[in-house]
């Protein structure tokens, strides 16, 4: 139910001035009516001086103070509640409340840093998954000559393709460097018939990426050489 009262109150006689006066009657010092009443001294000089900020925000808290105060001065329990209604004791403790709030700024402030850090949490998660692939995933071979089965006239071959960057490059135990793109020219002696090519790449956590090359020489009849049955094989 709602309390009406009128606003053009006494001012001697507002609630903290009543209550100081009842307590000077009963010759009390307010350490005494903290000692009595187990109210806090601070919330005392708060409701003498009509500072109603200053109080606890439970309604219960509010209401149990002032019954104390009344039973311990000797004064009316409604007409003290009726005052403090009066004096908007209970909406200036609501609204000193409602401001210690978060504002709308504060919300938009916690939007946004947790947006931020979701945003980190998927950006690292990402880098890390792109570098277990890395690390898990053989590197590139890819070989542009010879061809499997490529048949020469000569004993020397040119052999040229790319690899992942920063790999470890051999051709039958023979390493071959490999430039910043990753890729490799090299020229490779030959024996007279059928040679095989074996080129491994290996990533510097282990990871390794093997092509065979079958190249048949014959500088006399090159043309007239089978290369059949010679079939490519990667590892």
């Amino acid at each position: 139910m709602s309390v009406f009262c009128y606003k053009n109150l006494d001012t001697a006689r507002h609630l903290g001035t009543e209550l100081k006066e009842a307590r000077e009657k009963k010759q009390f010092s307010l350490p005494e009516v903290e000692r009595l009443s187990f109210i806090p001294l601070k919330y005392l000089q708060a409701l003498e001086a009509g500072d109603f900020l200053l109080l606890p925000k439970g309604r219960a808290h509010l209401k149990a103070y002032l019954r104390k105060l009344c039973d311990l001065y000797g004064l009316n329990f409604e007409n003290i509640i009726y005052k403090f209604h009066c004096e908007d004791g209970f909406k200036k403790t609501a609204q000193d409340q409602l401001k210690n709030k978060p504002s709308h700024l504060h919300h938009n402030f916690l939007w946004a840093r947790n947006l931020s850090l979701a945003t980190f949490i998927l950006f690292f998660v990402g880098y890390l998954g792109f570098q277990i692939y890395g690390i898990t995933t053989p590197p590139k071979l890819v070989i542009f000559t010879p061809i499997e089965g490529q048949v020469s006239a000569r004993t020397e071959i040119a052999v040229q393709g790319a690899t992942d960057k920063e790999c470890h490059l051999e051709a039958n135990g023979q390493e071959i460097k490999v430039d910043e793109k990753g890729q490799f020219n090299t020229t490779i002696l030959l024996a007279d018939g059928v040679n095989t090519l074996t080129l491994s790449t290996t990533k510097k956590h282990g990871k390794t990426t093997t092509v065979v090359r079958h190249v048949v020489v014959n500088d006399r009849n090159a043309q007239k050489v089978s290369v059949k049955n010679l079939g490519d094989k990667a590892f």
